[in-house]
């Protein structure tokens, strides 16, 4: 089992933690966010993790080195942060065969990893999970077995209340569909937009995850996790 993870972040809302250093080193309970989820990873069974860094990358580097336990570990810049689409991309050649995809900044467990990783028959699945406010994440549609579209921060109440935990399966195929990806309304290529690419042609799946899910986003959201 191989992965990417995203650690390109710059973490603006994060801020001051992170005016000296990426979002990936900032810590929870005594750790980097990045070696939580690199412990998880692991423990899943991947034997080889690509990290894409950005703002602090050399950091990263001297911190993880090219060993991580059991797991080996490389690393790709994605020199401006221009979205999660375009950051997957910079990984292209690196890696082969069907793959995850987690950030460094959402901490989940690893049998969401291994659910993921034994879902067949979709170039994409991702990991949804219900809550309250679905409006302030990106709300996934559903049918049947397939995901229809999912829809980021909805302006409207939409009928679903699942979001995406952004944990990630996909084929090769992906790089077709990040490679076709327009600039959002946001200002970003956005991997959410690839995966809709592939769900118009049904290729994109899920599963149903209601565990452990920590999503560091603010300083807030840290503060609250170190409390958990």
């Amino acid at each position: 089992m191989k992965a990417i993870i995203l650690a390109a972040g710059l973490g603006k809302r994060m801020r001051p933690l992170t005016n000296d250093k990426p979002k990936a080193l900032v810590e929870l309970k005594g750790k980097p966010l990045l070696e939580h989820v690199l412990q998880s990873l692991e423990k899943a069974g991947v034997k080889k993790a690509v990290i894409v860094v950005g703002f602090g990358k050399e950091m990263i580097r001297k911190r993880f080195g090219n060993v991580f336990g059991k797991m080996k570990l490389s690393y790709v810049e994605q020199r401006v942060a221009m979205g999660t689409a375009h950051a997957v991309l910079q990984a292209k050649g690196k890696i082969r065969g069907n793959f995850l995809v987690g950030s460094s900044d959402v901490i989940v467990l690893p049998q969401l990893w291994k659910k993921l990783a034994a879902k067949k028959g979709f170039d994409a699945v991702v990991a949804l999970r219900e809550d309250k406010h679905p409006e302030k994440y990106g709300v996934a549609l559903i049918s049947g077995k397939k995901i229809k579209a999912i829809i980021e921060k909805p302006s409207k109440k939409l009928e679903s209340n699942l979001v995406n935990v952004a944990a990630y399966l996909f084929s090769q195929k992906i790089f077709a569909a990040l490679e076709k990806t327009k600039v959002s309304k946001r200002g970003e290529f956005e991997l959410t937009d690839s995966i809709n690419a592939l769900a118009a042609k049904g290729k994109a799946g899920f599963v149903l995850y209601s565990g452990k899910c920590i999503d560091i986003g603010t300083v807030e959201e840290l503060r609250k996790a170190e409390k958990t």
